[in-house]
């Protein structure tokens, strides 16, 4: 890689954008080029309102745009891998929201494309990269615990509105997708494996999501974690990490420095 400033688009006019935006303009490696739409008129607003200077009104019109170097894909869960395996074959590098995708064959698919490509392709869980996560993940290596015995963690809070997509099963709704994958992906990135064996039990909601959902995973050395998410229960996040020798707890793990 040069020293080259990458050039990104947004594709799609999302909401969460507005967590991307601020960071990417104070980068010196990193320009904000365009966004794409449904529409050529939706486009030339959203890039008008955040002063983005290219606004393509497809979004295979912004894949084929050949100055980006790198998408970034928030769209809907169900949408996450379609969408990135195109953007990786018009010979982009992306950064896909959470969940990566909804299945295994379609990660596996999404790996493919990356490999033949050439390209990489990043899931959106900006914490890995925080100082905060970093010195955790020191304090377990150098031992400061003793010797890693259970990892805990939960992402819970109270979803209402009706119409929400996290509500809609067919489009990867569900908290475990939304949140719960927060404990979830924390864990295995403190461990740095692969759990030996998942299990867990869902609570299912009206509209046939798991409106919370409890699980377990097993790792080698007898290293045990234990996950918690919910969209019916109150506000609650936490990490905490068990050793040995003593006990690390992570009142805000996923959005260091963020206020509640």
């Amino acid at each position: 890689m040069t020293n080259k400033a990458l050039n990104w688009g947004l594709l799609s006019t999302a909401r969460i954008n507005h967590a991307l935006i601020p960071p990417l303009r104070v980068s010196k490696r990193n320009r904000l080029l365009a966004v794409g739409s449904r529409s050529q008129e939706s486009a030339d607003r959203y890039a008008g309102e955040w002063k983005i200077p290219r606004a393509h009104g497809s979004y295979e019109s912004l894949l084929a745009d050949p100055e980006i170097d790198v998408i970034y894909n928030p769209l809907p869960n169900h949408l996450h891998a379609e969408w990135t395996i195109k953007a990786v074959e018009a010979g982009k590098h992306v950064l896909c929201e959470k969940p990566l995708a909804l299945s295994v064959e379609e990660v596996d698919a999404i790996q493919a494309a990356a490999r033949k490509h050439g390209r990489v392709v990043a899931e959106a869980f900006m914490y890995r990269h925080h100082p905060q996560t970093l010195k955790v993940q020191e304090l377990v290596k150098n031992g400061s615990l003793g010797t890693l015995k259970l990892i805990r963690g939960a992402f819970s809070y109270v979803l209402s509105g009706a119409g929400n997509v996290r509500l809609n099963p067919e489009w990867g709704g569900g908290s475990i997708w939304d949140v719960g994958c927060y404990p979830i992906s924390y864990a295995r990135t403190v461990v740095g494996e692969l759990p030996l064996e998942v299990f867990g039990w869902q609570v299912t909601g009206e509209s046939g999501i798991d409106d919370s959902f409890s699980g377990q995973m097993r790792f080698a050395d007898d290293i045990h974690a234990q996950f918690y998410s919910s969209f019916v229960t109150q506000f609650h996040v936490f990490m905490e990490i068990v050793g040995s020798e003593g006990t690390l707890n992570i009142p805000n793990p996923f959005k260091p420095g963020v206020g509640a």
